[in-house]
C-alpha cells in the first residue's frame, strides 16, 4: 500500500476538452488499475492506510462531482467508464462502511447527493445510503443542518439571475430526501425551513424556480410518511403551518397560487396522506385533509399536475430528407428576394435564397447584415452572382426506370377433371391390372377346391395371427345392449341413472355443509351490518378501508358482493327479522355457531294446495263467503260467476266438488236462510227491472 502512486484528480469540463482521446483513455486506464490495487487490498492495510491517502479521498469527490452533472463527458459513454463507476463504488461503499472513522469529506451532504445524481434508480446505491445512515447518523445529520442554514440564507437575498448555484443545491437536496427519506426529515424538522420557502415562493415568479422550490418541499413532507418511523404529528403540524400561511378557511384568504395550493394541486401529497390515514384512522388528520381538498379544488386554476414528457418514438412517417426540394418551394420567397435585390441588384437569386435560409426568411436581417459586411465566412466564400435556377433541382416524381426483361411464363397444367364417381371402381383399370389382361367375374381361381384351400399351409402362421387378434378383442360376457326401455321405444323419460347410495349420500353431505356455510356467512354479514352499516356503502373509500379488507377476507366474498347483500336485505324485511332471529339466538352461543331450526306450521292445509304456504290458521276448506251466504269463486259471482254458484262446480249441498263434507255445506248454506230467505234473489231482480225502466216481462 505505501508503494503505490496516488491518485490524479478529474480535471474539470474545460481541461477535459482539451485532452485527445487517446490520452483520456490511458487516463481511465490508469483510474481503473489504481481502484482495483486498492480494492484487493485486505481490510486491515485498507483500514491502516486508506485514511492517510487523500489523493483517493480528493479523486472521489472530483469524480461524483462531475459524474452527476456533466451527462455528455468522457467519464459516461463506453466499457471503460461503465467499469471505473462500479469500482468507484465499490471503493467509496469499502470507505464509509468498513473503516472505523470515514473520512468527513465522504459524509458531505454534496457528496451524497451526488451519488444518488450518479446512480439513479439503482437499488445498491440506497442500501448503501441507508446503512451509512445507521453508522453516520450525527455525522449527516450536522451536514444538514448546516446546509439548510446556507440556503435559506441565500434564498432570502437570492437574485433570480444568479439562481443558478442554490438551485443547484436545492435541486442536490431534493435528490438526496428521496433517495434517502431520514434526511428529508432533518430538512422538514422545525418551522424556519419552511417559513423561508414560502416566501422565496411568492417573492419569486419564475416558473422553474418555483417547481425547484415545490419540489423539495414535498419530498420533505412526503420523507415525513417514509421510513421505519414514520412522523405523521409533524407533517399536520407542517400542513397546518402552511395552511395558516396562505390564510385558508379565513377572510384573508389570497385569491393567488401559493406554495401550499402548488404543493396540493401538482403532486399525490394528499393522495398519499389519505392513504395512510385510512390504514391508520387519525380524526385530526382527517378533518385537515378534507379542508385541504375544498382548497385544492379552488386552486386548481392557478396550477396543472406535473408530469413526465413521454418520449416521443419516431415512426419513420417523416418527410425523408434526402429528396431534392421542388422548385415550388422558393415561389413564397421571391417576394423576398426582390426585395433585397432592389438595393443590391449584383446579388444573384439564388445567393440570396441562401442567406434568406440562414437568416430565417428575414430580408430586413439580411440587408443590415449585407450593409454591415458581417455576413458569416461559410457564405460569403459562396458565388454571389448564384442565380435560383442553379441551386434547385428539379424533382420528377416519376423518373424514368428501365422496363424490366420479360420471361415466358410457364404454361399451367391442365387441371384434371373431378366429380363424384372418381372413387368408384373403373373395370376398366381393373382389366388393365391384370397380368393376362382379362376381366373376371367370380373367383379368380375356379378350379380351386375347399380341401385344396384346407391343405394349403403357405398362409397359415399369417391366418392364425388374425384369428388371435380377433378373438383377444372378443369379450364372452359383453351382451347385446338392451333396448326394451329406450325413450324412443317407450315413449316418456327413463332414467339411465344407476342408483348410488354413496354419491347420494356424499351429495347430501356437500348440500348441508353449502347450506352451514351460506347461514354462518350471512350470520357474519348481520353482525357487520349491526355493528356498523356503512361498512356496506358503495364508495372507493370505503372499499380500501381496513375493515371491508377484513370482511373480505373473512367471508371470501368481493366488494361487489357484499354490498349487493345490503341492497336486498334493505330490500326484505322478512329476511331480516329471520337473521335478527338467528343473531339474536346464537349471540349467547359460545362460538356463535347456535343455529334454531325453523318450524314448519302445523294447521292443516288442502291436500290439493301444494304450493299454499299461508300463514293463517284459517282452514283450508273454508271459502270466501259473499253476501246471502253464497260461495263465491275468484269470478265476478253469482250464477255467472267463474268460480262460484252452482254452475261453477259446486254440488247441490254448495260443496265444492272435490270431496268435501255434504253435510257440514248443507248446515252452512241452512245456517241464515230463516232470517234472509231468497230476498237477496228478489232484490237483485228488482234492481235488475228498475234499469230496464220498469218494463217487466
Amino acid at each position: 500500500m505505501a508503494n503505490l502512486p496516488l491518485f490524479a484528480p478529474v480535471p474539470p469540463p474545460e481541461v477535459q476538452s482539451t485532452i485527445p482521446p487517446t490520452e483520456w483513455e490511458l487516463y481511465m486506464d490508469a483510474w481503473i488499475l489504481l481502484l482495483g490495487l486498492w480494492l484487493e487490498t485486505s481490510d486491515a492495510q485498507f483500514s491502516e492506510s486508506a485514511p492517510k491517502d487523500e489523493s483517493a479521498i480528493v479523486f472521489l469527490t472530483t469524480y461524483y462531482a462531475q459524474l452527476s452533472v456533466r451527462r455528455t463527458s468522457g467519464l459516461h459513454t463506453g466499457t471503460k467508464a461503465k467499469t471505473l463507476r462500479k469500482l468507484c463504488f465499490l471503493l467509496t461503499r469499502r470507505y464509509l462502511l468498513e473503516v472505523s472513522t470515514s473520512p468527513p469529506e465522504l459524509l458531505e451532504w454534496k457528496y451524497l447527493g451526488d451519488i444518488c445524481c450518479s446512480y439513479p434508480s439503482s437499488a445498491a446505491a440506497k442500501k448503501l445510503l441507508s446503512d451509512v445512515w445507521s453508522k453516520h447518523e450525527e455525522t449527516i445529520s450536522s451536514s444538514l443542518e448546516k446546509a439548510k442554514s446556507t440556503i435559506m440564507k441565500q434564498l432570502t437575498v437570492m437574485n433570480p439571475a444568479k439562481a443558478s448555484g442554490i438551485i443547484s443545491d436545492i435541486r442536490l437536496l431534493t435528490t438526496l430526501a428521496s433517495v434517502l427519506p431520514p434526511s428529508g426529515q432533518v430538512l422538514m424538522a422545525g418551522s424556519d425551513y419552511l417559513d423561508t420557502f414560502c416566501d422565496a415562493y411568492q417573492m419569486h415568479w419564475r416558473e422553474d424556480i418555483r417547481r425547484i422550490l415545490v419540489a423539495n418541499i414535498y419530498v420533505g413532507l412526503v420523507s415525513l410518511l417514509k421510513g421505519p418511523k414514520p412522523n405523521l404529528s409533524l407533517l399536520l403540524d407542517q400542513l397546518f403551518s402552511l395552511k395558516a400561511s396562505a390564510g385558508v378557511g379565513t377572510s384573508k384568504t389570497r385569491k393567488e397560487a401559493t406554495l401550499l395550493s402548488d404543493v396540493i394541486c401538482s403532486s399525490d401529497l394528499l393522495v398519499r396522506l389519505e392513504r395512510y390515514i385510512l390504514t391508520y384512522p387519525h380524526k385530526r388528520g382527517q378533518d385537515l385533509v378534507s379542508s385541504l381538498h375544498t382548497y385544492q379544488s379552488e386552486s386548481k386554476v392557478f396550477h396543472h399536475r406535473y408530469q413526465k414528457q413521454k418520449k416521443q418514438v419516431d415512426k419513420g412517417k417523416g418527410r425523408a430528407s434526402d429528396l431534392p426540394r421542388p422548385e415550388d418551394l422558393h415561389i413564397h420567397k421571391m417576394s423576398l428576394v426582390t426585395q433585397v435585390q432592389d438595393l443590391f441588384p449584383d446579388l444573384g437569386s439564388g445567393y440570396i435564397v441562401r442567406l434568406l435560409d440562414q437568416f430565417n426568411d428575414n430580408p430586413e436581417t439580411v440587408i443590415a447584415h449585407l450593409l454591415d459586411d458581417s455576413i458569416p465566412a461559410q457564405l460569403q466564400s459562396l458565388n454571389k452572382s448564384e442565380q435560383l435556377s442553379q441551386t434547385v433541382a428539379h424533382y420528377d416524381p416519376l423518373p424514368p426506370r428501365a422496363t424490366p426483361l420479360e420471361l415466358t411464363p410457364e404454361p399451367e397444367p391442365v387441371p384434371t377433371r373431378k366429380n363424384v364417381f372418381d372413387q368408384d371402381v373403373d373395370l376398366a383399370e381393373l382389366a388393365r391390372s391384370n397380368a393376362d389382361g382379362k376381366l373376371r367375374f367370380g373367383r379368380a381361381n375356379p378350379d380351386l377346391t375347399a380341401d385344396a384351400i384346407l391343405n394349403d399351409r403357405s398362409q397359415h402362421a399369417t391366418n392364425k395371427a388374425a384369428i388371435m387378434s380377433a378373438l383377444a378383442t372378443f369379450d364372452s360376457d359383453d351382451d347385446e345392449r338392451d333396448d326394451t326401455y329406450d325413450v324412443a321405444d317407450v315413449g316418456g323419460t327413463v332414467d339411465a341413472m344407476t342408483a348410488n347410495p354413496e354419491a347420494e349420500a356424499d351429495a347430501e353431505i356437500r348440500n348441508r355443509k353449502a347450506l352451514l356455510e351460506a347461514e354462518q356467512r350471512d350470520l357474519t354479514l348481520f353482525r357487520a351490518y349491526k355493528d356498523n352499516s356503512g361498512l356496506f356503502a358503495r364508495d372507493s373509500a370505503t372499499r380500501r378501508s381496513q375493515p371491508r379488507t377484513s370482511l373480505k377476507r373473512e367471508t371470501g366474498m368481493t366488494d361487489e358482493a357484499i354490498e349487493g347483500w345490503a341492497v336486498m336485505l334493505n330490500r326484505d324485511p322478512k329476511r331480516l327479522s329471520k337473521l335478527e332471529s338467528k343473531f339474536s339466538v346464537t349471540a349467547g352461543a359460545p362460538g356463535g355457531v347456535l343455529t334454531q331450526p325453523e318450524l314448519r306450521p302445523t294447521a292443516y292445509r288442502k291436500p290439493g294446495d301444494v304450493g299454499s304456504e299461508s300463514d293463517t290458521d284459517e282452514p283450508s276448506g273454508s271459502t270466501s263467503r259473499g253476501r246471502g251466504g253464497s260461495t263465491r269463486g275468484p269470478g265476478r259471482g253469482g250464477r255467472r260467476g267463474g268460480g262460484g254458484g252452482r254452475r261453477g262446480g259446486a254440488n247441490a249441498g254448495g260443496a265444492a266438488s272435490g270431496g268435501q263434507n255434504t253435510t257440514v255445506s248443507r248446515q252452512r248454506k241452512e245456517e241464515n236462510k230463516s232470517s234472509r230467505a231468497n230476498h237477496n234473489r228478489r232484490q237483485q231482480r228488482a234492481k235488475k227491472v228498475a234499469r230496464a225502466g220498469g218494463m217487466a216481462g
